[in-house]
């Protein structure tokens, strides 16, 4: 399936990267994705895959794929599964997924792995909790030749493809977005996605750094955890907005934790404070139609998964993948929450 075909609507997109040293001459055709960021390269269309490289090859008989995910208490990673395995039935391409019992389980989705790739895969995705923990089964697929995949979270060394968005920009457009909001200015907060976890880090980098380039109009007063959990998300909140009542705007890590901190806000009686959160999930979107949430940066689950497929394929038929292949993100307020089409993983 072509990825212009993915979205229901049209999205705006923020365009595919490309590594420029792609041609890397790797046992699986790729690069190796080594780094937090994608570094400088050329920027194309969400069509640049097919451009560039062609149709996807059709799999040859029994051709499988693995997936291991962070896990699938979290409305996103059950959309990246959807994504991956629409496009694996589509492909005529056999898929099995596991996933860890929460986002902080290193060690349990460190043995998923291990037994997932004892299997001999013909390619493996993951969505790593860290950017170490899964560092052992990387490597030992590379010793068996065995392409991996990395969506959305924490880019591994030696992994040969990293599929998801520009981490730092979306920290970036949050604190863009509530500089809109509050020309004037005034006190920010930020509550913080898992320690470990490479997303968490370049979101609160992108947004401390979207915070340094207001002009001295933001001010971040706080950025505490949350650890992706609602619940500690509250907590956090509710003790910030304590100790800074001046508090004009929160952002949060994603929308797990943005939907807690709407919760602190609705508690301390508070109104008017700019909530932002990042993924796009369903229960944010209806969040903002309620006049709660503020706004999310939208991520597109579906399309990792659905890509994590494709270049699994590109990969086995030894084609040069690039090693940063960056999925589209939006802004969505209640200005466009109803007319954004939302993925589908049917």
């Amino acid at each position: 399936m072509k990825l212009s075909h993915m979205l229901v609507t049209p999205v705006a997109v923020t365009s595919l990267l490309f590594l420029a040293a792609c041609g890397n001459d790797d046992s699986a055709g790729g690069g190796s994705a080594k780094s937090d960021a994608p570094p400088p390269s050329t920027a194309v269309q969400s069509t640049a895959l097919d451009t560039e490289l062609g149709a996807v090859p059709k799999p040859g008989s029994g051709f499988a794929v693995s997936y291991v995910a962070k896990t699938l208490i979290n409305e996103y990673w059950q959309d990246v599964k959807a994504g991956a395995e629409t496009e694996a039935k589509q492909s005529g391409v056999g898929i099995s997924v596991q996933a860890s019992k929460d986002e902080s389980s290193l060690t349990d989705q460190l043995d998923l792995g291990r037994t997932v790739l004892s299997k001999s895969p013909d390619a493996l995705l993951l969505s790593p909790q860290s950017d170490s923990n899964m560092q052992s089964v990387i490597q030992d697929a590379k010793s068996k030749g065995i392409p991996t995949i990395v969506l959305n979270d924490a880019r591994t060394e030696g992994t040969d493809v990293y599929v998801g968005p520009d981490q730092t920009k979306v920290g970036s457009d949050a604190a863009k977005y509530i500089l809109d909001k509050l020309p004037q200015g005034g006190d920010v907060a930020q509550i913080e996605g898992q320690a470990g976890s490479p997303n968490a880090r370049l979101r609160i980098e992108g947004f401390k750094k979207g915070v340094a380039d207001s002009g001295g109009k933001l001010k971040l007063v706080a950025s505490q955890p949350g650890d992706w959990d609602r619940l500690k998300a509250l907590e956090a909140t509710t003790n910030i907005l304590r100790a800074n009542p001046n508090i004009k705007a929160i952002y949060a890590n994603n929308d797990t934790m943005a939907l807690g901190v709407v919760e602190a806000v609705k508690k301390a009686g508070k109104k008017g404070i700019v909530i932002v959160g990042t993924d796009g999930i369903r229960q944010a979107r209806s969040s903002i139609k309620q006049g709660d949430l503020t706004a999310t940066v939208a991520e597109s689950p579906c399309t990792e998964g659905k890509l994590g497929v494709e270049i699994a394929l590109r990969l086995k038929a030894k084609q040069k993948v690039p090693a940063w292949v960056l999925s589209p993100t939006q802004v969505i307020d209640s200005k466009n929450v109803d007319k954004v089409g939302t993925e589908t993983c049917l």
